[in-house]
């Protein structure tokens, strides 16, 4: 939920669901502009909610992020036949999250090495 925080931090409403079928209910009843899934879910793959999200006619089109901790091969690329407009394996930088948020919602230009970011970046000044 650090990211439903962050989200909100930077003025962004948010509808946070706890697992795959709340995920899936939000969605249908809210219609929201952007769905940010984590492939590891309770009660669901998060692949498997995005094609959920994607064939129902309330939230086709919907853009989606989808993160992971995953290095398991083949998941960018269903992601992205799925419609993501930006995959990030963990760990990853905030400000390229919040960077992929605003082009998936039009507000920033694309920038495809911050957008499809996929390996992760080091954290500068950490102790």
């Amino acid at each position: 939920m650090a990211l439903a925080v962050r989200l909100k931090s930077s003025g962004y409403r948010v509808l946070a669901a706890y697992d795959a079928l709340a995920g899936l209910t939000l969605a249908a009843r809210h219609e929201p502009d952007l769905v940010v899934l984590d492939i590891a879910m309770p009660a669901g793959d998060g692949l498997d909610v995005a094609e959920k999200i994607q064939n129902r006619n309330n939230t086709v089109g919907t853009p989606m992020i989808i993160i992971t901790a995953s290095r398991e091969p083949g998941l960018k690329e269903r992601a992205t036949e799925l419609g993501a407009v930006a995959y990030f394996e963990k760990p990853f930088r905030a400000s390229n999250f919040l960077a992929a948020v605003r082009y998936a919602l039009r507000e920033e230009a694309p920038n495809d090495a911050v957008a499809h970011r996929t390996t992760p970046e080091p954290i500068r000044g950490a102790s």
